[in-house]
Parts: C-alpha cells; structure tokens; sequence
C-alpha cells in the first residue's frame, strides 16, 4: 500500500491480505466520499450510504496515532488500490471539466507557442501589446555561483512553482477576464498549455497552486505516469481546490510529509480556509542531504493583510518543527525551499517577514486573537517544541503542538492554554513578528534598471508569487527563470492567453544540493 498521498480521494480496499503492522502518521487519504473505508485497529467502517457530513465527522476523529495495516510487500496476495489523482470524475460535459482533455489540443508545443508569439504582430485586442523580447523567459544563471565549485556527487535540482487557476474560480469570476479571448478559458485548451510548459520547465520538484479536486484524474494525474509522486492537501471548508507537490521518484523518496491548516478556531484571525503543504525528501541512491519543501496559497483579499501575516506566522512555525533536526552530532534545520502564491507585493509586511527575518505586527493586531490559545510565538515556533529544544529534546511530533489540523486533530481544541503557556507570556502578542530560518528569495522582485518584475495581473502587474531557499551548506541556487518586468507584462496581455494558461507566471529555479559535510 503507497501512503505518500495526501490526496483526500483515494480510497483503500483490503482482500485476503497478509498484514503487518506499522505506525503511519497522515490520515488524509482515508478521507473517502461514497466508499467503503476500513481501519481495521479501531474497527472504523464506513457505510456508503452514510451521510458525507458523517462521514467527514468521524474520519476527523482519528489520531494519527491509531495504527493501520499494511500489506506485506512480500504477500502473493492481490490488492486493489488507487492513485491520488483518482478522484471525483465529472463528465465530459461538467463545467469544471471543460471537455476531453488531450495535450497540445491547439496545435504545437509550448516552445513553439512562444516562438510564435514573439514573432507575432500586435493583438489589436491590447492596446498595450507588441513583440515580446526573446529573453521573456530564459533560465539566467546567478552571478555568486560557478560551476567550478560543483562537488561530483553534487545533485542538481529543479523547482517549479505555478499557480495554475483552478477552472471553477475561473468560472466564478468572469468579470477578471473578459479581456480573454473566450476560447483562451477553456479548461481543455488551458490544459493542454498548461501541461506542455510544466513539461518544457522539466522540473524534478513541482508545487501547485489551485488545484482543483475534480481534474486530479483527468489531468494532475498524468504527472504520475511520467514518473512523480504527487500529493494534494485540499483547502478546508467547501472549497474545491488546494495545493499539490509532485516529485520525481526517480530522484527522490519521500520520507515525511505535513499539511497545515490556517483555519484555527480558537483565532479569530484565522478564520479562513487556505492550506499549506510540505514534504521531506531523501535524495536517492546517494547519502545526499534530506531537503524541505513546503508550498502555501494564502488569502487573496488585498485588504487583509492581518490574515496573510497570522497564516504565515502558523506555516513557518510547521516548517520550523518539520525541518528541524538533531541526529546527536549536530542539531539544526535541512535545506528548506519555500513556495507558492502569497498574494502579497513585495513591500507587505508578509514579505518583509521573509525577506528580513522580522516586521513590525502593531498594525495586524486585532485585539482579540491570542497566539497563547494555540502556542505559536512571536518568533514562529511552537511554545513545546521550543522548549523542548532547550532540553535537549529535539522530539517535533504535530502532537505537541496545540494547532488545529482536521488530518491529524482527534478534535476541536478546547479553548484551555497550557501552564507554560502563562509562564512564558512574554513571547506572545508583542509588537513584532519574526522567524529563524534564515530564508533568502530567488528573485529579487526588481531589475537592475529599477524596473520592477511581475508574475500576475491584479488591478497592475504586480509580483505575489515567490520562491525562497535557506541558507545552509548544502543548498545553493545556480539558475532561476526570468521573470519579466511589467513593461514587458502589458506587452503580453491579460492573462490566460495565447501562450499561457493560467493567469499566473510560473517561478522556477534550479538549486545544487550537496551532501553534508559535517
């Protein structure tokens, strides 16, 4: 049985099968719609025709403490399970769906779409347009690294990060685009663009944005038949779509993996539905370095930067936990790669917080969300874990932590604060927020020549997507795709478009990890 999925659709059947016994720690893929479900160690079976209001409440109970089965890798047994990207299957005709989906559907690949564009005259449906430089997007290399310093059992990585606009917001919101070309929203035409350039990028890595739960079969899953593993953490509440992490298992091997929920009821301030997600991997075939990667999409409203900063605030602090590491020689954090959408400018307090390690919170307090409730400091870490690390103990289980995670919680929290909550109050609620994880951004949101860069269109082409990498031995960045200037943006248009899919720009970046030397 694979257990690396986070995708809340799978579902497990168990026949004649030989089991052992093994501690699994993520319950999202048992999370079943209209199928039967069995947890065989707390006798959980799940009628079908149990209400999925039910079903939801009970699935929600589990600790992941509980123990499961597992089939014996060496059973002649036959089992029946499926992908994570078997999920909802709409049919053809199903808005969200768009259409049968098959690559390339408009004739050529996405290199040759560029080629064409760059070539083409002006779009006389964009005032602004005109012929779109040759270096719009190409891999630029940075000037600290050389290739000279490169060890031989150096691995190189790439990552790709890409909002890819899920079809039912798309949908949902069609005053945002009617400068589009109405063929240009098709979900089968955006696919096709969509696909053919996240395979042009040829990422080993790739973390997404808006993936809708409804397309994971019929298009998020051809990533697997190429060689990824992919998980999916979807938003909480109603929403229909989350964040994805696909890997390429010929280079990887997943050895933990986390998500985080930014809905906390004991906060007021975290009262919305956005999701994180991350993954610990072990290169492989090597003793290289174990890295991080985590990817978020947080709250869209420009006005509420109060909920960005307090979402974030509860992701660094996962990430803190989840990357830390004490092996007995040496104790610290693995090389951490930080993506996704944060629908914030480059002068927000959110990317100020990244970029400097600190920002003043005075303005985004509200009076009424205590960070004591949930044992989150004002550096970003969790109260037990911090203190824990000071004795020595470098134990980071989500169980110390007094957050809300619908995966792992066995309930609603019950409002109370811990003893050591009130002996260490001056961490929490001051006027400043900060963090230690020594995070540095691959671009640097602005050219040499002052022109600033830009990844989507909101009112202006403004950045809001971005790419952090730690400092840390073993991680150095060699490349990074450009990212074009807003001059060059209104030249491309409003976006989806003739070239691209989504109504984002991808980042990507390719980064050399070395094993530790320490």
């Amino acid at each position: 049985m694979r257990y690396e999925s986070f995708c809340r659709y799978s579902h497990l059947t168990y026949e004649n099968l030989h089991y052992n016994t093994i501690q699994i720690k993520k319950f999202t893929h048992l999370t079943c719609r209209g199928k039967t479900c069995g947890i065989l160690n707390v006798h959980l079976f799940l009628n079908p025709f149990v209400s999925p209001g039910v079903r939801g409440r009970l699935l929600a109970n589990i600790k992941k403490h509980f123990r499961v089965k597992k089939l014996d890798s060496q059973s002649s047994a036959s089992t029946s399970h499926k992908k994570m990207s078997e999920s909802l299957q709409p049919t053809l005709h199903h808005a969200s769906f768009g259409g049968q989906f098959e690559v390339s559907d408009d004739g050529g690949s996405f290199e040759n779409w560029q080629n064409a564009a760059s070539s083409s005259g002006e779009d006389p449906s964009n005032p602004h347009a005109g012929v779109l430089p040759p270096d719009f997007r190409v891999w630029e290399l940075v000037e600290s690294w050389h290739s000279s310093s490169t060890k031989s059992n150096t691995l190189k990585i790439r990552v790709v990060s890409y909002n890819v606009l899920a079809q039912y917001l798309l949908q949902s919101h069609p005053y945002l685009y009617t400068a589009c070309k109405p063929n240009n929203l098709k979900w089968q035409v955006r696919a096709a663009k969509l696909f053919d350039e996240i395979i042009h990028l040829a990422p080993d890595i790739l973390c997404l944005q808006e993936v809708q739960a409804s397309h994971l079969n019929c298009f998020y899953g051809r990533f697997e038949s190429l060689g990824y593993d992919g998980l999916f953490k979807q938003k909480t509440g109603h929403r229909e779509d989350g964040c994805a992490i696909y890997i390429k298992k010929s280079q990887f091997e997943i050895q933990d993996q986390n998500t985080v929920e930014y809905y906390q009821p004991e906060m007021p301030v975290l009262n919305r539905d956005n999701i994180g997600l991350m993954v610990k991997l072990t290169p492989r075939g090597s003793s290289g370095t174990p890295i991080v990667v985590a990817t978020t999409h947080l709250l869209y409203n420009p006005e509420r930067t109060d909920v960005r900063l307090a979402q974030i605030q509860v992701l660094l602090a996962e990430i803190d936990r989840f990357a830390y590491f004490d092996n007995g020689k040496e104790s610290g954090y693995l090389p951490i790669i930080l993506t996704g959408d944060l629908n914030s400018t480059p002068d927000s307090a959110v990317i100020k917080l990244l970029n400097r390690g600190y920002v003043s919170a005075t303005a985004f307090r509200d009076g009424r969300s205590d960070w004591r409730r949930i044992g989150v400091t004002d550096n970003c870490q969790h109260l037990s874990v911090y203190l824990n690390r000071q004795i020595g103990n470098a134990t980071t289980d989500f169980n110390m932590t007094r957050i809300y995670n619908s995966d792992y919680s066995m309930s609603l929290p019950d409002g109370s604060m811990a003893d050591e909550v009130w002996e260490h109050g001056e961490l929490f609620n001051s006027d400043d927020v900060g963090h230690p994880l020594q995070l540095t951004s691959v671009y640097n949101t602005v050219k040499p020549d002052g022109e600033r860069e830009a990844t989507t269109y909101q009112k202006n082409w403004v950045t809001v997507d971005y790419m952090y990498f730690s400092k840390h031995s073993s991680l150095k960045l060699i490349e990074r795709l450009r990212l074009p200037t807003v001059t060059e943006c209104k030249s491309l248009g409003q976006l989806p478009n003739d070239i691209y899919g989504s109504d984002h720009l991808a980042v990507a970046a390719t980064f050399a990890l070395t094993p530790n030397t320490k």
